[in-house]
């Protein structure tokens, strides 16, 4: 075996220099991730509790277990409601059950952590590999991955039992051979793995739907618009009777959840009075919340404003964004028993915010397709997430209930994508220069060095 000389070693890490840095980038990352796995309290990350609750119920079968007075009470019901992520954790507590009986319940949260961290360093990896597919250099294809790998709320759920770590990289796959698609790369078979990341997603949460209406919206118009121009020689492959199978399978998983919510009950997810007896109902955590907290009737638009709340327009441009970035960039912990929020940040995350957008204004003159589409999937979906945070404001009286900037994390990397694009076509390289110093400064220090920063003060109740 020949020994690389130290010319060749040079060559080898000078043409690799962009796959090492971000490989350093994932490395510094899966510090932090797994520390949070290995050390992090229970009952912090958002919803873990009722995940590992559902875990341990789904490992008691292999198929669906039935709704109980005990399930019921974290307020989410099994019976026609997407729970891939709970079926797969369950099979993991299967396999881990086989070689040792008597583990316990802490090593099984630790387990299913670690777990989840894999899922984030999968969705990490498509971040990448999706920024190569939309960016044409390769400096400026690591930043949307050093944005995302230095997102506080992304890295501390990604150490986490939540099942939006599996979710987000799902769909970053989904968007990823999306992307490729309609860069007309064996659009056929890529349109397929597109279809069935996505579909998986839809099993996880049934808040992944505007996303795939998104995405399938866009690929319809592109299908149909350059019909003539696609090559379909892919086609002809037996390898796609693989991928077809599955994509029915899944069509068909998603039709007998959402396909029969709307036929039977009218709505994407029936209420808890439409399938479980009243009791279950009665027993949920959110429906003795609501009981507590919401007005007694939704405020309309018109009565919300008589009474001093912000407008839908101020809510958009001004009330909604300011949240929705302290809770990405801060850490609102499960229902508020440990929250911390970047305030003395927030007002420097919501310069960069409008500046990118001036700055697309200007920059943007004839984007392709794929850019439009990813622009107007990513819109899409915040728009729905804006409209359903308003409307739980209205039931509530703006008290912010169920605002996680963990949301907005399926399409963050697109958004982050089309933030570095802007900037790479900044015109004054000055301009662009200091704002990306400003972003990487800003993103350093509110990412996760802040837990580091922070350890000994706001930090010191939530480790072992």
């Amino acid at each position: 075996m020949q020994i690389p000389s130290g010319h060749q070693i040079q060559y080898l890490m000078k043409k690799n220099i962009q796959n090492i840095i971000f490989v350093f980038m994932v490395v510094i990352f899966s510090i932090f991730a797994y520390y949070i796995a290995f050390n992090l309290q229970p009952n912090i990350i958002p919803d873990e509790p009722a995940h590992l609750f559902f875990a341990k119920h789904f490992s008691t079968t292999w198929g669906i277990p039935p709704d109980t007075i005990e399930t019921s009470y974290w307020g989410w019901y099994i019976q026609q409601n997407p729970f891939l992520y709970h079926w797969l954790n369950g099979r993991f507590i299967n396999i881990l059950t086989l070689s040792e009986s008597n583990i316990s319940e802490q090593e099984i949260l630790i387990l299913l952590r670690l777990i989840n961290v894999f899922f984030s360093l999968g969705t990490i990896t498509f971040c990448y590999l999706l920024s190569i597919e939309v960016i044409n250099h390769k400096w400026w294809q690591l930043l949307p991955v050093f944005l995302l790998t230095n997102t506080l709320m992304f890295v501390f759920l990604s150490g986490g039992l939540n099942y939006d770590n599996l979710a987000n990289f799902l769909s970053y796959g989904g968007l990823f051979f999306f992307c490729k698609a309609l860069k007309k790369k064996k659009f056929f078979s890529n349109s397929l793995t597109w279809m069935i990341f996505i579909a998986l997603a839809t099993l996880v949460k049934f808040t992944i739907l505007p996303l795939a209406l998104a995405m399938g919206t866009s690929w319809m118009i592109f299908l149909i618009t350059e019909w003539k121009n696609i090559s379909l020689q892919d086609i002809k492959t037996i390898k796609i009777i693989i991928p077809i199978g599955i994509l029915l399978i899944l069509f068909i998983s998603n039709f007998l959840i959402y396909g029969i919510n709307l036929i039977c009950y009218r709505s994407i997810q029936p209420s808890c009075s439409d399938i479980l007896e009243q009791k279950y109902c009665e027993n949920s955590r959110f429906y003795i919340r609501h009981e507590k907290m919401a007005l007694d009737n939704k405020l309309s638009i018109i009565e919300s404003t008589n009474l001093g709340y912000p407008n839908p327009i101020e809510y958009i441009t001004n009330v909604w964004p300011r949240i929705m970035l302290l809770r990405t960039f801060g850490i609102p912990g499960h229902e508020g028993y440990k929250v911390y929020t970047p305030d003395n940040l927030i007002d420097y995350y919501q310069f960069l915010l409008y500046s990118i957008f001036i700055l697309s204004i200007f920059v943007f003159r004839k984007p392709s397709f794929l850019l439009i589409s990813l622009f107007g999937i990513s819109c899409f979906y915040t728009l729905i997430l804006m409209y359903q945070n308003y409307q739980s404001e209205l039931v509530y009286g703006f008290l912010h209930y169920a605002f996680q900037g963990r949301y907005i994390f399926p399409v963050i990397a697109p958004i982050y994508i089309l933030l570095t694009k802007i900037l790479k076509s900044t015109p004054s390289k000055y301009l662009r220069w200091a704002i990306l110093i400003f972003t990487i400064g800003l993103f350093i220090y509110g990412g996760p060095l802040t837990l580091i920063l922070k350890y000994d003060t706001v930090f010191s109740s939530w480790f072992n």
